[in-house]
């Protein structure tokens, strides 16, 4: 480790040389190994310092790497006199898991991985619910049409109504008003099975007073970096999962965005709770120790314009995307889809898959679409191209509502020779599962599709034989608007709303200008937020 040291003499001071040898040691022991190496790099005092048996046996300390080895520390299993005398180097050799290590190794550290989060949380300093509600109970209750919310999935997993089969439970509620400017925003995490969730947000005003919403961890916490030295806030763009907010971006009355605080790669995100005026109240729910829901009221108007023919208008400023939000030069046509009637309170993320990639580029590869069926319902979407395509398949939601995707209904097209999807219209059936969140399904029956060179649609249809009866709790089949693609526009890609039981439901489609006089490039969302708040009237407050 020493001969990777330079000998050129830095003039720099090492801020370590004055300590002891034996405090280096004790920052040593305390350090992970990732951390061991690098300030081992980065400092001459820790450079020369012998890594001795004691550093060895710190290695199998619970919240080290060795930790799921935690009976090699106990008294109980080897007795003082094994456990002085122990090679602890040779053992942590030794309890390396490598491909040849064996099941018995493997599954220990795999479960251990698992526990030391939930450890943690049990050793933890009990967290403070001042100010919160108690809001526990045995059904998923019917939502308040008095917040705007962004939050996890509360639906029942089954028929049953156990708290134990929803994803998202409530446990405590909690509201504050935001009284005067703020000054900073912080964010306090919770780490569970190695993903970090959203635990709480501690607001600093500029008459110093501090509002906690939800649990406040000092030590874990996130403070928001932002230019402005006070600011009214205006929302929030969040990235949510199953089980709760994992990362936010703050944005304030003046036109700012924060980056991300949390993790936001590969989860769903919405501008939902993005408002036209200043918020002056904010609500979360609480689930044990991580927020899974915050909402803004409705009575603010939001920053986008709304659709009264449906609480999910417009699609793209309400919706939970995924990947990420979509550029306002897609087309979503969403005044067809038949998804925008389940309420926003369910987790029902969008996801848009462009077949035709970066403005169509890719249509002209285009050579099959295979529909993947099961259980009598669509679950999948395949795409096809050709050999000198830069992509050679794209999959649209591979079926997660059974392990047998063998049933797949192809339909040839001819991209190199120009022939162009020009409707794509799914219909569906509607089932209610339970009561309150996530009571509506939407099982997909049948996709219609089009195209410039067949007379004929295609239909991919699962069950060409009509049901003779409604299922429990059905309601009649219902077939969806023909979505009229806008003229000059070209089909290059679909977007479904994603359900955990039927895996797709409510496909829509995507239309693009590709004119050549409009290759403009495509504003971004935080573009587009930032342009709607400076045009409205200023929302700063006094400092």
């Amino acid at each position: 480790m020493t001969s990777s040291i330079s000998s050129v003499w830095i003039t720099t001071a090492d801020c370590f040389q004055k300590l002891p040898q034996e405090i280096l040691e004790q920052i040593q022991m305390l350090l992970p190994a990732r951390g061991v190496a690098n300030v081992r790099l980065a400092s001459r005092s820790f450079a020369g310092l012998p890594l001795t048996q004691s550093f060895w046996a710190s290695r199998f300390a619970c919240h080290q790497e060795r930790g799921y080895c935690f009976e090699a520390r106990r008294l109980l299993y080897s007795g003082a006199h094994a456990l002085r005398s122990r090679n602890w180097k040779t053992v942590y050799e030794e309890t390396a898991v490598t491909s040849d290590s064996s099941n018995e190794l493997k599954n220990r550290k795999r479960i251990w991985s698992y526990l030391k989060n939930i450890a943690d949380l049990v050793l933890d300093q009990p967290l403070s619910s001042e100010g919160m509600a108690k809001e526990l109970e045995l059904w998923p209750k019917e939502p308040v049409t008095a917040w705007r919310p962004v939050g996890g999935d509360f639906s029942v997993r089954s028929n049953g109504n156990s708290p134990y089969q929803m994803k998202c439970r409530v446990i405590y509620e909690q509201t504050i008003s935001i009284t005067s400017s703020i000054r900073s925003i912080g964010v306090s995490f919770r780490e569970l099975s190695d993903k970090k969730y959203v635990s709480g947000l501690r607001f600093i005003l500029t008459n110093k007073e501090q509002l906690r919403l939800g649990y406040i961890l000092p030590s874990k916490e996130k403070r928001i970096e932002l230019d402005s030295e006070c600011f009214s806030l205006s929302g929030f763009i969040a990235a949510v999962g199953p089980r709760g907010i994992m990362a936010l971006r703050v944005v304030t009355g003046q036109g700012e965005i924060s980056n991300w605080v949390g993790s936001s790669e590969g989860l769903p995100q919405t501008a939902r709770l993005c408002t036209k005026t200043a918020i002056h109240s904010l609500k979360d729910m609480i689930k044990g120790f991580k927020m899974v829901s915050l909402a803004v009221p409705t009575d603010l108007q939001p920053l986008f314009p709304d659709d009264t023919s449906g609480e999910h208008l417009p699609l793209r400023t309400t919706g939970l995307w995924y990947p990420e939000i979509p550029p306002s030069s897609y087309h979503l046509h969403d005044d067809v889809f038949a998804g925008r009637n389940i309420s926003l309170h369910d987790y029902r993320p969008l996801v848009h898959v462009m077949f035709g990639g970066r403005r169509g580029s890719l249509l002209k590869y285009l050579t099959r679409i295979s529909v993947t069926v099961s259980n009598a319902a669509i679950v999948g979407i395949d795409f096809f191209y050709t050999d000198d395509s830069p992509v050679e398949h794209l999959q649209a939601c591979p079926s997660t509502a059974s392990g047998d995707d063998s049933v797949k209904i192809p339909f040839i097209i001819d991209g190199p020779g120009g022939e162009r999807l020009t409707s794509l219209q799914s219909d569906g059936d509607f089932l209610r599962a339970s009561a309150g969140y996530g009571s509506y399904r939407i099982k997909i029956t049948s996709l219609k599709i089009t195209t410039n060179t067949k007379p004929k649609p295609f239909i991919f249809q699962p069950s060409a034989i009509p049901a003779l009866k409604l299922p429990a709790g059905g309601f009649p089949p219902r077939k969806s608007k023909k979505p009229e693609i806008i003229p000059g526009t070209t089909l290059t890609g679909m977007y479904f709303m994603y359900d955990s039981q039927f895996a797709m439901s409510s496909i829509g489609p995507i239309s693009e200008d590709l004119t050549e006089g409009n290759l403009l490039r495509d504003s971004s969302i935080e573009e587009e937020i930032q342009a709607r708040i400076l045009q409205s009237k200023p929302q700063t407050g006094p400092c």
